[in-house]
This record gives structure tokens, C-alpha cells and sequence, in this order.
């Protein structure tokens, strides 16, 4: 199991998370990317948004099917499409990294199985889940935000036009599995926190970054049963 758990609580693996950092209310042409060591990057989210539709459309017309860590895969499935494109963008936004074909296909499918393997051992381990009605309370929010400008809202109109969807279906359907894992997280959250107190002298920071590598240690003993 990777890092990408401790990446996923502060809302980097989380696309929602990203844009919301690089792509305020008021940044209609570009974003701004940034990771510790590489040089900063305005990519235009336009052509983003376009070439990671493009990068989909070549793998699906190369492939039927490719065989990754996870699993073999059918590349028009509509799930498989999301999670590329999702993570095309994703991995641009955050890394600065152009991925494209089987590479960007495998990365795909580890997000997707992480997304999952969350869902899965909140509810098998701590019974810890949340109703649809939890979901869509979140998304209905979102929603609000958006329609109040107090959000992203030249993007999520770009992206959901170039994907053919209205915002709302873009929210209920094509976010809809990584809201549930976010929610998710926020819960396991607060659960390792009512059961692992702050030690002596420890800072917030500190507090918090030690109940994040003990969910992220009993998440990997999890899956890797």
C-alpha cells in the first residue's frame, strides 16, 4: 500500500479537494500548479479538461481491454472512463505529470481500488458507513456553493459541458464515489480520533498527523489479508 492514503485525508487524492485549491472562483483561464521541487506550472483548463478526454478517447481506440495490478479491465466501461479522465486531470493538477496510455490506465485503477478498499474496510472493520441521503445532502451543498459563486464554478461548468453532462448530473454521477469516500474518511477521522487521544505535549499537527499513519497502518494490514 502507498502514501496515497495520507494524501487522500487532506484532500489531494480527491479531485473535489484539487480543484477547489487550484481553481478558485476567479481563475477562469488558468491554474496554477505546484508540487515541492517542480518548477510552477499555468496549465489552461481548457486544453486540460480537452486533453485528458483526448488521452481517453486514444487508449479506447487502441485497447478493448488491458491488464493491470487490479484487474483486466474493459475501457468503454463507463466507470473505467471516469476514473481516467478523473485522474488524467488529477495527476496534472497535483504531480504535474502527463500521464498517458497503460501507465495512465494502471494509475486509474489503483485510485479506483483505493477508493474501494476505504468504503470497504470502514464499514467491515468499524462499522462505518454513510446512507445516500448523506451524499446527497453533500452534493446538494456543493450545489449552493456553486450556484453562490462560493466555488469553482467556471470549471465545474467546463468539465461537465465537455463531458456532455449538466453540473448536477456531473455531481450526483460522475463525483458520486469519491463524495461517499470522502465522507467516508471524515468519519474514520473522528473515530480514530474519539479512541487515540493527543499524547503529552503534542501539537495539533503532530496529533493529527500520528492518527493518519494509524489509519493508513491498519488500512494496509487490511488489505493486504
Amino acid at each position: 500500500m502507498k502514501k496515497w492514503f495520507i494524501i487522500g485525508l487532506i484532500g489531494s487524492i480527491i479531485i473535489w479537494g484539487s480543484y477547489q485549491i487550484f481553481f478558485a472562483p476567479d481563475d477562469d483561464v488558468t491554474a496554477l500548479q505546484e508540487e515541492p521541487q517542480v518548477p510552477r506550472v499555468t496549465q489552461d483548463i481548457d486544453t486540460l479538461i480537452q486533453q485528458a478526454i483526448l488521452n481517453y478517447e486514444k487508449i479506447k481506440s487502441n485497447h478493448d481491454t488491458i491488464r493491470t495490478d487490479h484487474d483486466l479491465v474493459d475501457v468503454e466501461d463507463a466507470e473505467v472512463k471516469n476514473w481516467i479522465i478523473h485522474t488524467h486531470i488529477q495527476s496534472a493538477v497535483i504531480k504535474n505529470e502527463d500521464l498517458k496510455g497503460v501507465e495512465l490506465v494502471n494509475r486509474a485503477m489503483d485510485y479506483k481500488h483505493n477508493n474501494e478498499a476505504i468504503i470497504e474496510w470502514a464499514k467491515n472493520e468499524h462499522g462505518i458507513e454513510v446512507k445516500q441521503s448523506e451524499i446527497e445532502g453533500y452534493i446538494d451543498t456543493q450545489i449552493k456553493y456553486i450556484e453562490n459563486g462560493k466555488q469553482a464554478h467556471p470549471f465545474f461548468t467546463k468539465i461537465s459541458e465537455a463531458l456532455d453532462l449538466t453540473q448536477k448530473e456531473y455531481l450526483y454521477e460522475w463525483e458520486y464515489d469519491r463524495f461517499t469516500q470522502n465522507l467516508v474518511q471524515d468519519k474514520l477521522f473522528n473515530y480514530y480520533k474519539e479512541n487515540h487521544q493527543p499524547l503529552e505535549d503534542e501539537s495539533l499537527e503532530e496529533y493529527e498527523k500520528r492518527i493518519i499513519l494509524l489509519m493508513e497502518e491498519d488500512l494496509r494490514q487490511y488489505d493486504q489479508k
